[in-house]
């Protein structure tokens, strides 16, 4: 498996690639096993769970309640420390982020227990794509014409419905973290139409270090092969994830509301990265 992005001009990471040390191994060896471990053990747990036939509100909220705790704990394995400055909103509710990693969807569902909307492709995907179906995730079809969309948005209908925050990608694809793709509109027509609010965040990667760059160690994109980007992610002795939430933005057309919440991504993220070259070059602890 391969991440994928829309960039046309390949980024050359500014630094070396991650040190591999004693203490790094052994971290990545714990670490490994471990997650998927606790991965394989949840999965089963609502396997078991979810055969009883709950009324629909409760197997939402047991559902929440187990992603949320199974990505609490993916995050502390892998160390990673989650800063969030503002507040992200609570269900029904539609949230959309910039697209840095696959660590992107642990992170904000272990702060809101959220769903998330996907490319389809990653439902057949070995292990991810049970548990993605398990997290209630919305898969979306791309270039398969109004009906395949029309599926998509009647699932996240559905789901605003049934009080969840669904949270998607605008930029469609990964990125290095170093700034923010264009956004399409397309799954942004339900809010559009029927005025729901769309709240935007920002997420920005830092590995604490400056010898290691997160566009290479943790972000997720172009060519990067997952198993030696997880082994890279797994050496590291931890990182730092810093979460910007804003306000919620309105419009009654899906173009205008995608140019609105890009300005308004673009400015939360030059302030979110300036913040994160600011407190490395003052040293602070993290």
């Amino acid at each position: 498996m391969r991440a994928v992005t829309l960039e046309s001009t390949p980024r050359v990471p500014a630094y070396a690639r991650v040190p591999v040390t004693p203490m790094g191994l052994l971290r990545a060896m714990v670490r490994l096993p471990l997650l998927l471990l606790v991965t394989l053990v949840i999965a089963l747990a609502w396997g078991l769970v979810a055969l009883w036939p709950w009324r629909q509100s409760r197997r939402a909220a047991i559902r929440q309640w187990v992603t949320r705790r199974w990505a609490r704990i993916i995050c502390r394995i892998l160390g990673a420390r989650l800063e969030v400055d503002g507040a992200l909103p609570p269900g029904p509710a539609f949230l959309i982020t910039n697209h840095v990693s696959y660590m992107d969807i642990p992170v904000l569902m272990s702060l809101t227990g959220c769903r998330f909307v996907s490319k389809h492709e990653i439902a057949h995907w070995p292990l991810v794509g049970i548990l993605a179906k398990a997290a209630g995730t919305l898969f979306v079809k791309r270039g398969h014409g109004p009906e395949a969309a029309s599926v998509t948005l009647n699932g996240m209908a559905r789901a605003f419905e049934d009080g969840d925050l669904v949270v998607f990608f605008p930029e469609g694809t990964t990125s290095a973290g170093d700034g923010i793709l264009p956004f399409r509109s397309g799954l942004l027509s339900l809010p559009a139409r029927d005025r729901h609010p769309v709240y935007p965040a920002v997420l920005v990667y830092d590995t604490g270090r400056p010898d290691v760059d997160p566009g290479l160690a943790l972000a997720w994109w172009g060519h990067l092969a997952l198993p030696p980007h997880v082994w890279r992610m797994a050496l590291l002795r931890g990182f730092t994830v810093r979460v910007k939430a804003g306000e919620a933005v309105e419009a009654g057309h899906r173009k205008h509301l995608a140019r609105a919440l890009q300005e308004r991504v673009e400015t939360m993220h030059a302030e979110l990265k300036a913040r994160s070259v600011s407190y490395l070059g003052t040293g602070s602890p993290r």
